[in-house]
Order: C-alpha cells, then structure tokens, then sequence
C-alpha cells in the first residue's frame, strides 16, 4: 500500500492497496477563532518580515513570498479558507503550523482521535 500522486505530481491523502480498493483520508480541523486569528496573525508576521527582507517599498504591488509559495496561496485565501469553513483539511493547518510555528495540533492527537473512531467503528 503506497499513497498515490496525482497528475500534477502531489501526493494526495489516498493509498491503493493490492486489491484495488482506495482508502482517503480526509481529516478536518475546526479551528476556534482565537486559534484561527493567531495562525492567520502568525502568517501575516512571516509574510511581512518576509516582504521587509527583499526591500519592499509599501508604494509598490507586494510581490509573492516565499511563505506564501510555500503555502500555495496568498493572504487572502488564506483568510477565506479560515473563516468561511466548518473546518480545514489536516494537510493545511500542519503546513501553517511549520511555517509560522504556531502549534495548535500533534501528530499524536489526530492518531488518537482517528484510533477512537476506527474503534468506534469496529465496536
């Protein structure tokens, strides 16, 4: 069982396993808005050390940074993806997390709420 990759070259939250099932793994995260507007804070903190860094001049457009590359999207969809879900997917809140290092979720408590589930399930 290996994750597969799209045509774009992204490995995505799918695995195929040797029967041809295939297992996705969507996990999202309902964030408070005290956390969301720390993570969103947080982000525009890096982004704008980023943009004084390379000389930008306030007068001119900002161009793209790195923290925003990184991401795959600039502030403002950003924005929109915090506050107009019920929640975001584990993939993007781990990545803000690396990139801002604002810790609101482990590896270890997304394990452990997946394992409560699948016992759940199998209950």
């Amino acid at each position: 069982m290996t994750l597969t990759t799209n045509r774009y070259g992204v490995v995505t939250p799918t695995a195929r396993q040797l029967n041809g099932l295939a297992i996705s793994t969507p996990i999202y995260l309902s964030l408070t808005t005290d956390q969301t507007k720390k993570v969103l804070n947080a982000f525009r903190e890096a982004k704008t050390k980023q943009l004084l860094e390379n000389g930008w001049d306030s007068s001119d457009t900002p161009p793209k940074t790195k923290v925003e590359e990184e991401l795959g999207m600039n502030e403002e969809n950003l924005r929109h993806s915090l506050f107009t879900r019920q929640g975001i997917p584990e993939r993007l809140l781990v990545k803000l997390q690396r990139l801002t290092g604002v810790e609101l979720v482990t590896r270890e408590q997304i394990e452990e709420t997946y394992s409560q589930w699948l016992d759940h399930l199998w209950s």
